[in-house]
């Protein structure tokens, strides 16, 4: 972590989202007055208030210091601004921790990161899911849906070559890219999926001769004011004399030219390792209004959403704005949907047997 002119060594596997490790901060070196304020952590006292934003509550629990360490990381994992973000929503397992003696006594109880981890990317899941359902159902691939309609009691998904019909959908896609889906048919929903406010991401991948640095892999966060333009940058061993560097931008960073971002990411790259670095190779991955941000409003909108829905039988979202930060937590949030499409597919089935 880069803040304040200085490096800071956060805890191997420090997880905001389950408390992992976070005991852990007591060994960086803090001034006296905050090793203290941690040493006594656990006689702080709750919030008075249920929805309290995450900058303060960390302020309140650890100290300023502290947080202005840990902010850059936080802005990393919570792909944009932290200081205003709902702890109830993003992170709610620290206002458990709280609850049991303080966050840094009950987090030395927590044995497990609690990361999902998909070594292959991304990808990987989804061809293992079209192995897995491809001789049990009739796959799209490659099949973009530009709108979603509803006629004659059953939902139509307009694709590129025709439309599906289906008494059913479920809509696993970010808040913004729902809301355009729906907005030639279902002007409410639409309004209340653009509430949801998204950050654009993007990420620069550089492919250098591993001579140039070192070869072990290292995660660098640098918060606002340190000089460089990407907030996180990752060093991997790609291969046999390959170093691979990911740079990470965020909010208004992310728009910027492909040109511009590989650049920078280079620029960056040579100053943290204080050394020219040529790479042989750049990719540029964009992931436009990717990352949900969960604000003190978030609650309200996902209960607007809810109550909206119960005049759109059949209609079903997913995806992270609904689930929490983290792929656990999506996954989990996907298993509760598909058994709410299978309680509704039920009692529809139900309920055209009593007409007959």
């Amino acid at each position: 972590m880069r803040q304040g002119g200085r490096d800071w060594a956060l805890p191997l596997g420090l997880n905001p989202s389950t408390g992992f490790g976070l005991y852990r901060i007591t060994g960086l070196p803090f001034s006296r007055s905050t090793r203290w304020r941690l040493r006594t952590e656990r006689f702080v006292g709750r919030a008075p208030v249920k929805n309290e934003p995450l900058g303060t509550f960390l302020r309140r629990r650890l100290g300023g210091e502290v947080w202005s360490v840990l902010e850059p990381y936080l802005e990393v994992w919570l792909g944009g601004p932290a200081e205003e973000v709902s702890v109830q929503l993003a992170l709610g397992k620290l206002l458990e921790l709280e609850g049991q003696g303080g966050l840094l006594a009950a987090s030395r109880q927590v044995s497990h990161d609690g990361r999902l981890h998909l070594p292959s990317g991304m990808g990987s899941l989804i061809e293992a899911l079209h192995q897995e359902l491809q001789a049990k159902a009739h796959l799209l691939t490659q099949q973009p849906a530009w709108a979603i309609t509803r006629g004659a009691g059953r939902w139509q998904v307009h694709l590129r070559e025709g439309r599906l019909e289906a008494e059913a959908v479920v809509v696993a896609l970010s808040a913004p890219q729902a809301a355009k889906l729906l907005r030639p048919s279902a002007p409410q929903l639409t309004a209340l999926l653009n509430h949801f406010p998204h950050h654009p991401s993007a990420k620069v991948f550089l492919l250098y001769p591993l001579e140039a640095v070192s070869a072990e892999p290292v995660e660098y966060f640098f918060a606002r004011g340190e000089g460089y333009a990407c907030t996180a940058l990752r060093l991997l061993q790609a291969g046999p004399g390959l170093g691979l560097a990911r740079a990470e931008f965020l909010g208004q960073a992310a728009h910027l030219g492909e040109g511009e971002l590989a650049r920078l990411a280079q620029q960056d790259l040579a100053q943290r390792l204080q050394t020219p670095v040529r790479p042989l190779a750049a990719w540029v991955f964009r992931q436009p209004a990717s990352r949900p941000q969960f604000g003190l409003q978030h609650t309200r909108w996902k209960d607007e959403l809810e109550r909206a829905l119960l005049y759109a039988p059949g209609l079903f979202f997913t995806g992270s704005y609904l689930a929490g930060l983290g792929l656990a937590s999506l996954v989990e949030h996907s298993r509760q949907t598909a058994q709410r499409v299978l309680d509704f597919l039920a009692l529809s089935v139900s309920q055209d047997d009593k007409a007959v």
